[in-house]
């Protein structure tokens, strides 16, 4: 026999608030079952002679929600099996992850009615309709929103908060976003919020699966803490008409500069080792980002959501290995592969085509890296580090022996052979030759504030002198 499952929502648990066609559909059930029996409406229930069969011990016998979910739904579907019209009661069909469950879950061939009815979630809201500005109203379980995510410029209705553990969780969650004093407002059994300061959420003397949380939309004027959303609303207002004279003209050229700048100072601040200054200098980058896709959406070239897409979509694409079946035993492995659909993607069949792939517009050293990463396609370029290093020493040495005369093309390769040894090596010759002007700058400053120390002047120095002393002053400042 086919199995036809019932299911209903049985609200705050005031049986005026039942509509005809979910008390019908109780009052018809051969099996009725409910997630939990610590409801008020079993009240009514045993008033009205209704028998029902609980699924509370599932609660004692699971340790995570997932796992509790999981097999309420199994067993409600092991139940129903064979049974004479059986109705599963939630108290809100729309929020239950159960009710997920049951569908993901459902046997061949079994069936499935949902009663439409009034949840605890409208009750909830109707009662503190004042507290929040009209517009949507998300609503989502505690568990939930804990792997998802939270926009404090919507209106969220958090629902089945129903330990103690989970309200300090949720706490910590929120903190991310919301100041400590922040309003929420706590909804419990009779439906009446109570204005509850953030902080506060997990010191309550109850918490159950009616005990729900009103968190209203706070524009980003009046918050200290932002999302991605607010960075574009900002940008947004910036370009308007009555916005920011400079942020208006800007143009994807003129705003190169910055990129370059925001891009380097990011990466001095990560030398640094500052948390907060490398979060300081990554949102200067990230704000040139959302700038670009501003103008982009202006001129209507492309969004933030093109911007953020052709990166999810490349991302999925490169890791077959982390998003498909396809298994790899090393980095090297991984990093072949990424060439090779790289590769596909450009349509390039050779080496020689992927390198033609690189843009002669790069910075040189930036234009060496990236062609030594696309030669290492070739088995031959992946050669021990000690063989370029030769190299290199030939180089040198045929300078020294040619007194001095030195072909363009001999520099070049001598630059070249120092970008691939530091590739073979894992190291990016753009940030090296970064930092060593950088320390070579701090090396010549100190050694003038320090020339004291020999009886030559800085400026009488001999070039190998001048060196010693550099490396001398260079240890101290590292």
């Amino acid at each position: 026999m086919k199995t036809r499952l019932t299911i209903v929502s049985i609200g705050p648990g005031d049986p005026a608030l039942l509509n005809s066609a979910t008390a019908d559909a109780i009052r018809a059930a051969g099996l009725l079952l409910l997630r939990t029996d610590h409801h008020p409406l079993v009240s009514w229930l045993g008033e009205q002679n209704i028998a029902w069969t609980s699924l509370d011990d599932a609660y004692e016998q699971c340790e995570d929600f997932d796992t509790l979910s999981a097999q309420i739904a199994d067993r409600v579907w092991s139940l129903a099996s064979g049974a004479k019209h059986p109705v599963y009661a939630v108290p809100d069909l729309l929020t239950d992850h159960t009710v997920d469950l049951l569908y993901a879950r459902r046997p061949e061939g079994a069936e499935i009615t949902v009663i439409p009815g009034f949840s605890y979630a409208d009750f909830y809201l109707s009662r503190c309709r004042g507290v929040f500005p009209a517009g949507n109203v998300r609503i989502v379980s505690a568990t939930e929103l804990l792997t998802s995510f939270y926009d404090p410029g919507e209106t969220v209705l958090v629902t089945e908060i129903d330990r103690e553990i989970l309200a300090g969780d949720l706490k910590v969650f929120l903190s991310a976003l919301l100041d400590d004093e922040a309003d929420t407002w706590l909804l419990q059994e009779s439906g009446n919020p109570k204005k509850l300061p953030l902080f506060e959420l997990d010191r309550q003397k109850k918490y159950d699966h009616m005990t729900a949380l009103l968190l209203p939309a706070v524009d980003f004027m009046h918050r200290s803490r932002y999302t991605m959303r607010d960075l574009q609303a900002i940008m947004e207002r910036l370009r308007a008409p009555d916005g920011c004279p400079w942020d208006k003209i800007q143009t994807h050229e003129s705003l190169q500069p910055y990129m370059v700048e925001e891009a380097w100072e990011s990466v001095i601040a990560m030398d640094e080792g500052d948390p907060d200054h490398m979060a300081d200098e990554l949102g200067d980058l990230l704000f040139q980002i959302v700038f670009h896709a501003s103008i982009g959406k202006a001129f209507d070239e492309f969004t933030m959501d093109d911007v953020i897409s052709h990166i999810c979509a490349k991302m999925i694409q490169r890791h077959p290995h982390v998003f498909g079946s396809a298994h790899f035993g090393s980095s090297q492995e991984v990093a072949d592969q990424w060439e090779t659909i790289k590769r596909a993607e450009t349509g390039s069949k050779t080496v020689s085509e992927s390198l033609n792939d690189v843009s002669p517009a790069l910075p040189s050293l930036k234009y060496a890296i990236k062609v030594n990463k696309k030669a290492m396609q070739q088995p031959a370029w992946r050669c021990d580090p000690e063989a370029p290093a030769e190299r290199i020493r030939d180089l040198a040495e045929g300078f020294a022996a040619s007194g001095g005369a030195f072909s363009d093309e001999n520099m070049g390769s001598l630059l070249f052979l120092c970008t691939y040894l530091c590739h073979l090596k894992g190291r990016d010759a753009e940030i090296i030759l970064h930092k060593t002007v950088d320390r070579f700058k701090k090396s010549f400053a100190s050694l003038e504030k320090k020339g004291f120390f020999t009886e030559k002047s800085p400026e009488s120095l001999t070039f190998p002198e001048l060196c010693v002393y550099l490396k001398h002053v260079g240890e101290e400042i590292e």
